[in-house]
């Protein structure tokens, strides 16, 4: 074997060894240096990674709706790398940092480049910082504005330039490069208040970053080395629009959790984009409507106006106006409506008549006494329709339709005012049943406070069959999903039904409201309306099949208005709103559907019994399946005319309107059981000494089986009565007992007199 060659091997392969060696140590330094690197405190970086970022909100097609201000007006906005148009990141690249993936942090040839040019002309003509030593400057000032840290640490030029090249290799050693382009890109500042490429594309050219040109992008890329040489002619108007809306939901969190940065660095909890479930065209025109209507009641003094427009079958919120004027300090336009409570009037009472026919207190065939009548004991309510008339029998359908108070009081004082406030919470009214108790049987006429945003979409529920879902403000959920998790059904289909036939009826509306124009639609709809006691509120609901709007007038400062009852011009602002959703609708309108289980039947327009062969006209109403009518008895044959007899409740009523009627009319006193009217048991009255000799206290007695009614006071007899049984007492202080006796029947009451 030689052994020169032998040697020569050893050689050979001791060389290669050590340079394997060498390689080895120079990897493991590298990698020592990239953990060294990242474990490195940074708290400017942490501080970095924590700051706001504008919020971008967009309607559900994508119109900019608002781009949240940070603090001093500054707006910065987010756009993840993959949203942001190769075109930018090429130029900005070109631009600032050609051998940005070629490089760690530190461009090694620049620098040398930029200190012989520097040498040569004795002073700084050029620079060599890198994209990523540029976001280090960036990380660092924002720390040192925050915090005053940075500038006692390292003042002079050229230490800060090794202090940002020793972040900017900090930064290489954590992030990728597609990240230290986001971060940067989303992060220049462009002067004027706007830092990122969203926000100067959005003030210099009026644009989204993906809808910029080749030569804008230029231009874009060159302002950040000059800004206020590039300081736009024509400051750009951010959009301000639906800022009651955004406000709430900011208030109420829904921003949280909603399309936020996905970037592996970024960690605030602020999204920085939102999309929300309004329609902008609907949210303008529902505008137009509400400041047209505001015009045109300035001479009934009211000032304010709010919208709340939902989409039924999902619950979707489609616009929302708080006020007509957000910026209206004189009329307190920041108030935002949708959510200030008021009295309802008589909006409320579709759910009652809903409840009461779910619970089977009343029946769609029922005829109502609308008649005096008195509630409570020592709080006497005594409900009075609004055109201050009794109407006598009314049936169920134009007892609702015609918005009738007395009716209204009575099926509540059946139903009962618990069970209704149980049902009013069900349906989303949040503090109705906690004030109950105090507001007893006004509840019926509205008498508790509400919202919009509470009543629209409780009024919704009578066009989804009786299914409550709650409001929804963003888009892009899956709303089958959503509403299968949140909806719950508050009345029966055929109740909703018939109560939405009870609300489209202009025939039974005609009672209360004449036949009022403004209800007439091309498409099916419902309408209701109310007017609080004391006229500082007007309200209307009008719902569709697909949609439902809620209008409400009057003065944030409780100011009474002006004008006449009822809502004529809340209704027309809703119906209108209807007539523009139906008429942009490319579908067909949808009709509401019939009960499953009801069937329409002829019956008495009087008396809502089974019609007999005396009964002068007929119509039909819902009668359920396998329900029989009674027969009428309200038309008798007497001789050779027949006579409308009335039943002995109508009594009082029957007596204040004798002379309307003709000979053909009567009242049969004793159709029922013995029964006091007046006064109510319980009752507590209280003694004016000053108008003593004009006191007294109202007996009415009906019923029972003989012509004559004995009546005692305090067990004395004090009368013997005929038909009708209705006299009037003195008023004397103390605890008082009324006993009436008819044949085998015996009534008594008691009263107080304080």
């Amino acid at each position: 074997m030689n052994v020169k060659k032998i040697i020569a091997s050893l050689q050979k392969r001791s060389g290669a060894f050590r340079l394997i060696k060498i390689a080895a140590a120079v990897v493991i330094l590298a990698i020592g240096c990239s953990i060294l690197l990242k474990i490195l405190p940074y708290k400017q970086l942490n501080f970095f990674l924590t700051r706001e970022y504008s919020t971008r909100i967009y309607d559900r097609k994508k119109n900019l709706l608002q781009v949240t201000p940070l603090k001093n007006g500054l707006r910065r906005e987010y756009v993840p790398i993959k949203e942001i148009p190769r075109d930018v990141q090429k130029i900005f690249i070109k631009a600032e940092d050609k051998r940005f993936y070629f490089h760690g942090g530190i461009d090694l040839i620049a620098v040398v480049r930029s200190v012989f040019l520097n040498a040569s002309n004795k002073k700084n003509v050029s620079g060599a910082s890198t994209i990523t030593m540029q976001l280090a400057k960036i990380i660092n000032a924002t720390y040192e504005n925050q915090n005053n840290e940075y500038q006692s640490k390292v003042k002079r030029n050229i230490s800060k330039k090794i202090y940002e090249a020793f972040c900017a290799l900090k930064l290489e050693a954590r992030f990728s490069k597609k990240e230290i382009l986001e971060l940067y890109l989303n992060s220049i500042p462009f002067g004027n208040n706007a830092e990122g490429v969203m926000s100067a594309s959005r003030l210099y050219f009026g644009k989204e970053i993906s809808s910029l040109d080749e030569q804008q992008i230029e231009l874009l890329s060159k302002i950040p080395r000059r800004p206020s040489f590039y300081s736009p002619k024509n400051k750009y108007q951010y959009p301000y629009f639906m800022p009651h809306l955004v406000r709430y939901l900011k208030d109420n969190d829904y921003f949280l959790n909603q399309k936020k940065i996905k970037s592996r660095v970024y960690k605030s909890d602020v999204p920085y984009e939102i999309n929300l479930s309004v329609d902008f065209d609907v949210q303008s025109y529902a505008q137009t409507c509400a400041d047209d209507a505001i015009k045109e009641a300035e001479f009934s003094r009211i000032s304010n106006i709010s919208v709340l427009v939902m989409d039924v079958q999902t619950g979707a919120v489609l616009a929302w106006v708080g006020s007509n004027d957000f910026n209206d300090n004189e009329s307190n336009g920041q108030i935002d409506g949708v959510r200030f409570k008021n009295q309802p009037g008589s909006s409320i009472k579709p759910f009652l008549y809903a409840l009461a026919l779910d619970n089977g207190v009343v029946k769609p065939t029922d005829v109502i006494a609308d008649v005096p009548v008195e509630y409570g004991e020592e709080k006497a309510y005594i409900p009075f329709n609004f055109n201050n008339r009794f109407n006598g029998p009314v049936r169920l359908r134009v007892a609702l339709a015609s918005s009738l108070n007395i009716p209204a009081v009575k099926i509540l004082d059946e139903t009962g005012i618990d069970v209704f406030a149980d049902k009013l919470e069900e349906l989303g009214f949040k503090d109705i049943k906690v004030n109950a108790e105090k507001t007893g049987y006004a509840l019926a006429l509205g008498g508790g406070e509400v919202s919009l945003y509470e009543f629209v979409p409780a009024f919704s529920v009578l066009a989804r069959d009786g299914k409550y879902i709650p409001l929804k403000f963003l888009s892009g959920t899956d709303e089958k999903k959503e509403i299968r998790g949140k909806s719950k059904q508050v009345y029966s289909v055929d109740t909703v039904r018939i109560i939405d036939s009870f609300l489209s009826d202009k025939g039974a509306r005609s009672l209360g409201f004449g036949y009022y124009q403004t209800f007439e639609t091309k498409y099916p709809s419902i309408f209701k309306t109310g007017t609080s006691n004391q006229f500082q509120n007007i309200t209307a609901l009008g719902a569709t099949p697909r949609y439902a709007v809620g209008v409400w007038m009057g003065n944030f400062s409780g100011e009474t208005v002006i004008g006449k009852t009822g809502s004529s011009l809340p209704a027309y602002v809703a119906k209108t709103i209807l007539d523009y959703l139906e008429n942009f609708d490319e579908l067909d309108s949808i009709p509401f559907e019939e009960p499953k289980k009801y069937h329409k039947e002829k019956i008495c327009s009087l008396s809502g019994k089974k019609p007999g062969e005396n009964c002068r006209t007929t119509l039909t109403e819902y009668v359920k399946n396998g329900e029989a009518l009674e027969s009428c008895t309200w038309h008798v044959k007497k001789g050779n005319k027949v006579k409308t007899v009335f039943p002995a409740i109508y009594q009082q009523w029957y007596l204040l309107n004798q002379n309307k009627y003709s000979e053909d009319v009567e009242l049969n006193y004793m159709d029922s059981e013995l029964k006091i009217l007046s006064p109510r048991n319980k009752s507590v009255y209280f003694y004016d000494e000053y108008s003593r000799f004009n006191q007294s206290i109202q007996v009415e007695v009906i019923g029972g089986s003989e012509e004559v009614i004995e009546i005692f006071v305090d067990d004395q007899p004090y009368r013997t009565s005929g038909r009708p049984c209705a006299f009037d007492i003195p008023m004397e202080k103390g605890v008082h007992y009324i006993r009436a006796v008819c044949g085998n029947q015996e009534k008594v009451v008691s009263y107080d007199v304080r």
